[in-house]
């Protein structure tokens, strides 16, 4: 069975910056459209295990096997934590007016990053 390996995904000025959400694997990556940094990100911690694997170092749990790449943007965004999106994207809860208008900006702040792609 394949894992998920969770990556932050992030706007910085000028670029996209992606890191696994697991910070102990020490690897990040940028790149000036989203699908630049996923891809960047995939490469760059497949190389990062290949080096610790050559060194003879251990490698993170995570990366052990078989994984894919799950893009987290919304989070950052927003500014609003995975599980509590989680539970508004699952109706267990409805936000307040005020943490609607908070999503549907982060929203559109990924929709224009998104739309520079094409």
């Amino acid at each position: 069975m394949m894992k998920q390996l969770d990556i932050y995904v992030d706007w910085v000025p000028n670029n996209f910056s992606a890191a696994p959400v697991n910070e102990e694997i020490a690897c990040v990556a940028t790149g000036h459209t989203l699908a630049d940094v996923e891809k960047n990100i995939v490469d760059a911690l497949k190389f990062h295990v290949e080096g610790l694997m050559e060194d003879g170092e251990s490698v993170p749990e995570d990366l052990k096997g078989e994984w894919t790449p799950v893009f987290h943007l919304l989070s950052i965004q927003t500014g609003i934590n995975e599980q509590q999106l989680s539970h508004y994207a699952n109706g267990q809860r409805k936000p307040r007016p005020a943490m609607q208008r908070r999503i549907q900006d982060g929203i559109r702040a990924i929709a224009m990053q998104l739309s520079s792609v094409f």
